[in-house]
């Protein structure tokens, strides 16, 4: 949501002044309730009379994050140590 340009607040209840300084074009509806410690049922209302009023509307859709790009290779594994192996193998073998 953004603000319409050349609109003022004057003449605004406090409950939609409040909620109208906090529109900024980067908060959605919720941010704004949580700012304002208010139900989001309620900030929505308030912004909806605001939008009628032609005081707020809806912001430009933003870019759309790329998607990721390919997955790294996996890790590149080391030939085991075989000696190593069979030693555990005949350490366990003669318990």
């Amino acid at each position: 949501l953004t603000r319409v340009p050349g609109t003022g607040s004057a003449a605004l209840p406090a409950r939609r002044s409040r909620i109208l300084t906090q529109v900024d074009g980067v908060r959605t509806a919720a941010q704004i309730a949580s700012a304002l410690a208010c139900r989001t049922y309620h900030t929505l209302v308030e912004l909806r009379r605001l939008a009628a009023d032609g005081l707020v509307r809806t912001a430009a859709p933003t870019a759309p994050v790329p998607p990721p790009g390919p997955e790294p290779p996996g890790g590149v594994w080391d030939d085991p140590d075989t000696a190593l192996l069979r030693r555990l193998r005949d350490a366990l073998e003669a318990l």
